[in-house]
């Protein structure tokens, strides 16, 4: 009868130790390692977003300016609007590029972790930006221009991309579109 208490207690000890250790979490997965050709669309996917949304705030920012010329009373809400979508893209567009799910390639690692800074940057500052009245937005010049320009040119460069973003990002449109019309059956976006 001792032999089968103790059996039984050494298997009660056994399944709770199993048990535990199964609820232990499983390690984190290892990240993916980007191909150079990977890399660049990972990179387009971040940015061109976020140069979408820089083209309607231009706009926007354009209108201000021609009723602001012409001395007519204008709404910032659109302006608004824009910048707040261009912050919104900006952190999205920052966060994938830091993400630890992913390495890139050696040469690629350090010019979009500056990219990735800068776009952190744009987001806090288009922020600021979206609560500026008409006459202050139409005026006011934006902090680090040439650092991201800079930034990004070094990234394109480092990923063998156009050295034009808006070559690259139509490039990457064009790619995108094939892709979702052969994965629809033929029907376009």
């Amino acid at each position: 009868m001792r032999t089968a208490r103790r059996s039984l207690t050494l298997l009660g000890l056994a399944a709770l130790v199993l048990g535990v250790s199964g609820c232990a979490p499983e390690p984190p997965p290892e990240p993916e390692t980007l191909t150079p050709t990977r890399a660049a669309t990972v990179y387009l996917e971040a940015v061109c977003p976020v140069n979408e949304a820089w083209d309607e705030a231009d706009v926007e920012l354009d209108r201000l300016r021609l009723a602001e010329a012409r001395g007519e009373s204008a709404s910032t809400s659109a302006f608004a609007a824009s910048m707040t979508e261009v912050a919104k893209r900006s952190g999205t567009a920052a966060t994938s590029l830091t993400s630890e799910e992913r390495t890139w390639p050696d040469a690629a690692r350090d010019p979009v972790a500056a990219v990735a800074e800068t776009l952190a940057a744009d987001q806090a500052q288009a922020k600021r930006v979206a609560a500026l009245p008409a006459a202050q937005a139409v005026d006011y010049r934006w902090e680090g221009v040439d650092d991201i320009g800079a930034a990004a040119s070094e990234a394109r460069a480092a990923l063998e991309l156009p050295a034009d973003a808006d070559a690259a990002c139509a490039a990457w449109r064009e790619n995108d579109d094939d892709a979702g019309t052969a994965e629809d059956g033929g029907a376009t976006r």
